[in-house]
């Protein structure tokens, strides 16, 4: 689905680009309606309109809207719009790699001055953290990596089912991240075209804004689906996942660690102060120190759709896996050249540990991404298939919280609108 990750790049557009999108959500709202619509035809709108650029007057300067493309790279970016190179090359290690992190489609500003020369640009790295290239004096640039700031909002939703679930939660919210998470929550128990009217959606969400628009993930902390007679729960608990009223995960099946290690040199993080070198950092994967030769295995049954040097990671593989995961597996010090382009099982030896590219020491860099936005990959490794102990009760007495709180909503809701 990768109208996810367009979508929710789109909410970063400027105020003057709305029109153009509440367009394409009533053309996409209105084909739902009255047919299955195709996830390539709505994607090919929203492409070919960030494809196209867009540019609107900022006092005397002009502000463009650009999206980073397959296989574009900062240094081939400083070169096309004249910036100085040496903000590349004067780059450490640990930002060099990061730099080779952009996901392609995603959204990116460039502010120009009348003459066409570029006084700042504005790069995502992640949701948290961006790229930050601005003039100082005439010809003078610096690059830093920066924040990115936006706003959090504690928010709560409770409607009937009149339409469609996800039509019916994007007019009630105007939030289009928001419905396609609540959608993907419950997308393996419930079939979405058999909800009738009258059905229930409660959720609690943090909701994240930036300029004035949905920003980035919209973090569901607990949500409800009540249809006839069944209700199905989602409580987001302490270890990042998700599980039912009982505490069971629901992961029917899951990613593997992808090869055996001595210990976990580097966790997964967005952004982290160093207080040292006083930069931001992010790292966007978990690194498995271990031994040279070591087989690295797919974490998950995919397609293998590059094995390669891609820049600071050395000799990369990564695979595409269904619901639009990706697994990257980096620093390795050979690969397994029979599936090459190949579809894989999961376990499928791919590759061999190594120490390639800027490394600092043996180990598996293995990354995980969902519509090109990077996740934790702990998030997605299931070692128990239900909570127990103090992380249960912990948990129960989250949910308990939550439930409460929603049949109070419910009844809230149902006594304004008399149903």
């Amino acid at each position: 689905m990768k109208i996810t990750a367009l979508y929710e790049q789109l909410n970063m557009k400027s105020r003057s680009e709305e029109k153009v999108y509440a367009c394409i959500q009533k053309r996409v709202i209105n084909r739902r309606r009255n047919s299955k619509v195709s996830l390539k035809w709505i994607c090919l709108m929203l492409v070919v309109v960030l494809n196209q650029g867009l540019a609107y007057q900022l006092y005397n300067n002009i502000v463009e809207d650009k999206v980073w493309k397959r296989g574009e790279t900062l240094l081939g970016f400083l070169e096309e719009n004249r910036l100085p190179l040496s903000l590349y090359y004067n780059l450490d290690d640990n930002e060099e790699k990061l730099t080779s992190d952009i996901q392609s489609s995603t959204l990116y500003q460039i502010l120009r001055d009348q003459n066409g020369e570029v006084r700042q640009a504005l790069i995502p790295l992640n949701e948290e953290l961006q790229i930050h290239i601005y003039r100082e004096g005439e010809g003078n640039y610096t690059l830093s990596i920066d924040p990115v700031r936006y706003q959090t909002r504690k928010m709560a939703l409770a409607l009937d089912i009149r339409k469609i679930f996800s039509t019916d939660i994007v007019e009630h919210t105007d939030n289009f991240p928001l419905a396609v998470g609540l959608e993907q929550l419950f997308t393996k128990d419930v079939a979405f075209e058999k909800l009738k009217k009258g059905d229930k959606v409660v959720a609690y969400y943090t909701q994240k804004v930036r300029m004035g628009k949905f920003y980035g993930t919209q973090k569901i902390d607990f949500a409800m689906l009540k249809t006839g007679k069944k209700t199905y729960y989602r409580t987001l608990a302490d270890d990042g996942k998700y599980y039912d009223e009982k505490g069971r995960s629901l992961e029917h099946s899951s990613f593997i660690v992808p090869c055996k290690y001595r210990r976990i040199s580097s966790p997964f993080t967005l952004k982290r102060w160093h207080p040292i070198l006083h930069k931001y950092r992010a790292h966007h994967g978990i690194d498995y120190a271990g031994k040279i030769g070591t087989p690295i295995r797919a974490a998950y049954d995919g397609k293998v759709i590059f094995m390669g040097r891609k820049g600071g990671y050395g000799n990369t593989i990564v695979i595409r896996h269904k619901g639009g995961y990706k697994t990257l597996y980096a620093h390795l010090s050979r690969f397994n050249n029979r599936v090459r382009g190949k579809y894989v099982k999961k376990g499928t030896i791919i590759g061999f540990l190594g120490n390639s590219g800027m490394s600092t020491g043996p180990h598996l860099h293995f990354g995980l991404s969902l519509h090109d936005r990077w996740i934790n990959p702990a998030r997605k490794i299931v070692l128990t298939k239900a909570l127990h102990g103090k992380a249960r009760e912990a948990f129960l007495t989250k949910f308990h919280r939550y439930q409460k709180r929603a049949t109070a909503l419910t009844e809230e809701e149902s006594a304004k609108t008399g149903g």
